[in-house]
């Protein structure tokens, strides 16, 4: 028989989540609590699910979205009344947050400052799914369709999981290299 999605996902209660009121600090101890009881073989996680007050899964808090918390704290720097009067346009404001977003102050103090940033202004909506009874050749065209590194796992609408393209890719090598000295004994 082969495999489905359900086979290879990691329920809601394997994979950190936390609350969009959470804060990077909370959200950091719940990747740390959900890396340390991973089921053997696993690759770490590399995001953590957000939901809203209803319990509904609605982001992830993945690495670029750390470094946006990061980034948080450098906003007020770059805006106001003074950059508008000397003449500073749009664009070059723009270029200059990108190039001097974490220059402008010591790393550590930086760090500091984004453990109190709320979930809620940084992570990214999510929006790609799957049913869990989908087949690997469905969740494979589902990545390739989203560019995505992980999709929800629905049953019945409702999120019961995340299938992580680590564990796609380690199950399709996996095959891979079975089928290869199947052919080769054979």
């Amino acid at each position: 028989m082969s495999k489905r999605v359900k086979d290879l996902t990691l329920s809601l209660t394997e994979y950190a989540v936390v609350d969009e009121s959470a804060t990077i600090l909370d959200a950091l101890r719940a990747l740390d609590e959900s890396q340390a009881a991973l089921p053997p073989g696993r690759q770490p996680h590399r995001a953590v699910l957000v939901r809203d007050r209803h319990g509904t899964i609605v982001g992830k808090l993945h690495h670029f979205a750390f470094l946006r918390a990061l980034m948080i704290q450098r906003r007020g720097v770059f805006e106001g009344e003074m950059l508008d009067r000397a003449g500073v346009g749009d664009d070059l404001l723009s270029a200059s947050v990108q190039t001097l977003g974490l220059l402008t102050g010591d790393l550590v103090d930086v760090c500091v400052r984004a453990r109190r940033v709320c979930v809620r202004e940084v992570y990214t909506p999510a929006t790609a799914s799957i049913e869990e009874h989908a087949s690997l050749a469905e969740a494979t065209t589902a990545f390739v369709q989203h560019q995505t590194l992980s999709l929800l796992v629905l049953r019945g609408g409702h999120t019961v999981g995340i299938l992580r393209l680590s564990d796609l890719f380690d199950e399709l090598a996996r095959q891979i290299k079975q089928d290869a000295c199947a052919e080769q004994g054979a």
